[in-house]
């Protein structure tokens, strides 16, 4: 009776396999070609192998070039923010001694004050006296220069956005700037008026720089734009004046020869009113 059970489990365990590898597909052993997916290449003969591999060296030069601008260029701004922060550190121990020094100049005016006086105005003294001191003793609040910002109206400027620039510049025009850039504060905005054709407030901040920043590097641009817009306001002979003025102060070769063509245009064009 055991025998005739295992024999017919056995049995039934046969079926089933045999069923269920009926449910396996066949593999494949061919695929049909698609005749339009099918692609021919063709290996590239010399002179194209030539004309890459002459594309590929100038695009490396260029690369290379350009990281070394960058370098360059990485160089200066840390040379600038260097200065700018050695000027802070220094900037601390300036105002202490002129704040000493008007505290001296003060006090010995005081002192002169009251031995001017007579007693009937000596209580009015002493009150005018006190206020001044008031008025030295007042801490102002610290005005920080943003480099952010300077970069910011410089990439405003490059971009023609001149409104939005020349706020920028006024704004850093308030916060003390640092000796090195505010005749490049100036000059901005002397640029800026001057693409506006608001020739009289640009003329301002050139004759600025000639006046104040007579040393910086903004001196002989600012008599060459000032030479262009008293030209263009019909002056031709102030203009003149001018740009022979500058060439006196012995500029460098490359500006010398700009006042030079700039010259000999103006004397070229006929007189004309001012626009």
């Amino acid at each position: 009776m055991k025998c005739s059970v295992k024999n017919n489990l056995v049995i039934i365990l046969a079926f089933v396999l045999c069923g269920c590898s009926g449910y396996f597909p066949t593999e494949k052993t061919s695929w049909p070609i698609n005749i339009g997916e099918q692609h021919t290449w063709y290996p590239p003969d010399e002179t194209a192998l030539a004309q890459r591999r002459a594309n590929q060296l100038w695009l490396d030069n260029l690369t290379h070039e350009i990281e070394i601008l960058f370098i360059n260029h990485a160089s200066i701004s840390d040379q600038e923010i260097y200065l700018y922060k050695s000027i802070n550190n220094v900037n601390p121990q300036i105002n202490a001694m002129k704040f000493d020094y008007e505290q001296k100049i003060e006090s010995e005016s005081e002192r002169k004050i009251r031995m001017k006086k007579n007693l009937e105005m000596s209580k009015l003294g002493f009150i005018s006296a006190e206020a001044k001191l008031k008025k030295i003793m007042t801490v102002k609040p610290t005005i920080t220069f943003s480099v952010d910002d300077y970069n910011t109206a410089m990439r405003y400027f490059k971009d023609g956005l001149l409104k939005k620039s020349l706020k920028t510049f006024l704004n850093l025009s308030k916060q003390n700037p640092p000796l090195f850039l505010q005749d490049n504060i100036q000059f901005g905005m002397g640029s800026i008026y001057y693409r506006l054709k608001k020739y009289a407030m640009a003329k301002n901040h050139f004759q600025k720089i000639l006046d104040d920043y007579a040393r910086g590097d903004k001196r002989f641009i600012s008599y060459f734009m000032l030479g262009l817009i008293h030209n263009v306001q019909g002056e031709k002979s102030r203009a003149i004046f001018l740009l022979e003025e500058a060439l006196d102060k012995n500029p460098p070769k490359k500006m010398t020869n700009s006042i030079h063509r700039l010259i000999n245009i103006i004397n070229d064009e006929p007189s004309h009113a001012p626009s």
